[in-house]
């Protein structure tokens, strides 16, 4: 079998993943935004309890697809490499185009808005669908009256908590792409 026949199926897979995510992303942000806009039609205390928990289930929606993203987009740059390493030629540019024009994949990041240098028009967008997120989460809590929801708040903020902890583990602690990088050192 043909190592270049190989590497390049695999980069066609990682790509046609990468669409599906951008894609699946995309649609499930105006599906969260539709949902959002006809709760806060109904003007009654139930939406409000709800909008919390609604902007918490998005942000780990969300962020699961942004979780292929950087999968996709990381070994999507390692094949590259590695095809130009075998044709010895620099046939595939294409991770160095994204890392350019939407973030550096092996940079430290906010999911995936890079910072400093790195933030893009890309990062802008996710900073500002995160804001979003959390300005609903706030709106629903500001709303609700509390003295007579104790068990809900304390499940509110344990929830949020865990998922909050698990995010910055995995997305800016770089949990994730640190056991990337160990596969990828096997097979160097």
């Amino acid at each position: 079998m043909d190592k270049l026949n190989v590497l390049n199926s695999q980069l066609k897979r990682m790509r046609q993943m990468n669409r599906y995510y951008h894609q699946q992303f995309l649609t499930d942000v105006r599906l969260l935004l539709g949902l959002t806009v006809l709760m806060l039609t109904f003007k009654n205390s139930l939406t409000y309890y709800m909008i919390p928990f609604v902007s918490l289930f998005g942000a780990v929606l969300l962020s699961f697809h942004a979780h292929y993203l950087i999968f996709s987009r990381n070994f999507s740059e390692y094949l590259e490499k590695k095809i130009n390493n075998l044709s010895n030629e620099k046939l595939m540019i294409a991770h160095e185009l994204e890392n350019t024009y939407f973030f550096p994949i092996q940079s430290k990041k906010i999911v995936v808005a890079g910072l400093g240098k790195s933030f893009s028009w890309f990062g802008f967008v996710t900073l500002f669908i995160t804001t979003y997120g959390v300005s609903l989460y706030i709106y629903g809590l500001l709303n609700i009256n509390f003295t007579d929801s104790f068990s809900y708040l304390l499940v509110l903020i344990c929830a949020t908590i865990i998922t909050f902890s698990i995010g910055v583990w995995w997305f800016v602690l770089g949990e994730g792409e640190k056991r990337l990088n160990e596969v990828y050192k096997k097979y160097e």
